[in-house]
C-alpha cells in the first residue's frame, strides 16, 4: 500500500507565538503536509509553510516540485507564510491552490493582494513557478489519487474544512477555524443538526486535525470568534469514531506545559467514555503515518 504520512509544520492559531514556552508544540501558524507516495498535499499556508518549503527543496534535488495547497480561508494566520514559500519561486515547480470564494471577492484576488506593493516587496506575479488557482465549492473532486470533499465551518466569513480520501480506505480530515454550533447558539434542533453534519463529515477518518483553541473559561469570553473548546473537539472525535484526533490551532498563550496537561486530560476523557481514539496535541515538526 502507498505510504501515507502527515506532518505538522505550523500548529498555532491566530498569530505566531515564538518563545521558550512554545518550543515543543511550536509557534508557527497553520500548515500541515500530507504525503501520499510522491504526491504532496498542503493544508493552509501559515508561517509554518516557510520551513516546509525549505524541507521540500532538499528532497530529490534538481527535480521539479509539485503539490496541492488547500486554503480554508484567507485570514492572515492561514496565508501569511506563502510569500516565504521558496518552492514557489522556482520556474519548473507547479502548485495548485484550492479555495472558495470569500466575502465580496475571490480568494485569488485576496491572496494576491497580501503581496501587493503596500504590504510586501515581491508580488505573486514575480513568483516564477506555475501557480494555478482552483476555485471550488462543496462538490467532491479529485486531486491526484485523493478524493477531496469539503464542508463549510462555523467561522466569521467563509471557511472550508477538507477531507482527503485515499485508495485503501484511508482518510484525513482538516477541520480548523470551526466553532461547535450547539456551544455557540445553544442546543437547538438546528444547531444539533449542523453539528451532526460536521460529525458525519469526519466519520471514521484515520486522522482528524481539529480546531481546539479554547478552554471552557476562555470560551466564555470568546464565544462567536469561530473556534472550539478542546473538549468539544474530543467529543466530536469520539462521536465520529475517528481513529486519531490531533488537537490543533493552539491558543497563542498556551504553553507547552499547558498543552501537555490538556493531552493527558483529553485521553482520560476518552478512556472514561470507552473510546479507543488516540488523542494528542499536534506538535510542530512531528507527524504520524497512517
Amino acid at each position: 500500500m502507498t505510504p501515507l504520512k502527515v506532518r505538522f509544520w505550523g500548529t498555532r492559531g491566530s498569530i505566531p507565538a515564538p518563545g521558550k514556552s512554545t518550543l515543543k508544540y511550536g509557534g508557527n501558524t497553520s500548515c500541515v503536509e500530507v504525503r501520499h507516495g510522491d504526491d504532496v498535499y498542503i493544508f493552509d499556508s501559515g508561517t509554518g509553510i516557510r520551513e516546509l518549503g525549505m524541507d521540500m527543496m532538499g528532497r530529490n534535488p534538481g527535480q521539479a516540485k509539485r503539490g496541492h495547497i488547500f486554503i480554508g480561508h484567507t485570514h492572515w494566520d492561514h496565508i501569511q507564510g506563502f510569500p516565504f514559500f521558496v518552492p514557489a519561486y522556482i520556474p519548473k515547480n507547479k502548485f495548485t491552490i484550492h479555495s472558495v470564494k470569500s466575502i465580496g471577492d475571490s480568494f485569488e484576488n485576496i491572496f494576491r493582494r497580501q503581496m501587493g506593493i503596500n504590504y510586501f516587496p515581491v508580488e505573486v506575479g514575480d513568483m516564477a513557478s506555475q501557480l494555478e488557482f482552483h476555485h471550488i465549492d462543496t462538490r467532491p473532486y479529485e486531486a491526484e489519487d485523493a478524493v477531496v470533499k469539503t464542508i463549510y465551518t462555523n467561522h466569521p466569513g467563509v471557511n472550508l474544512a477538507y477531507r482527503l480520501d485515499f485508495p485503501g480506505g484511508r482518510s484525513v480530515v482538516y477541520l480548523t477555524d470551526h466553532e461547535n454550533h450547539a456551544a455557540f447558539s445553544g442546543p437547538s434542533e438546528l444547531a444539533l443538526r449542523q453539528d451532526r453534519c460536521i460529525e458525519d463529515f469526519c466519520r471514521n477518518a484515520d486522522l482528524l486535525i481539529c480546531d481546539s483553541q479554547y478552554t471552557d473559561e476562555e470560551y466564555e469570553l470568546k464565544r462567536g470568534w469561530g473556534h472550539s473548546r478542546w473538549k468539544d473537539s474530543v467529543d466530536l472525535g469520539i462521536k465520529a469514531e475517528v481513529k486519531r484526533l490531533a488537537l490543533f490551532h493552539h491558543e497563542p498563550v498556551r504553553s507547552d506545559d499547558a498543552l501537555d496537561a490538556i493531552a493527558v486530560e483529553a485521553r482520560s476523557i476518552a478512556g472514561k467514555r470507552g473510546s479507543s481514539i488516540d488523542v494528542f496535541c499536534a506538535e510542530e515538526s512531528k507527524g504520524v503515518a497512517l
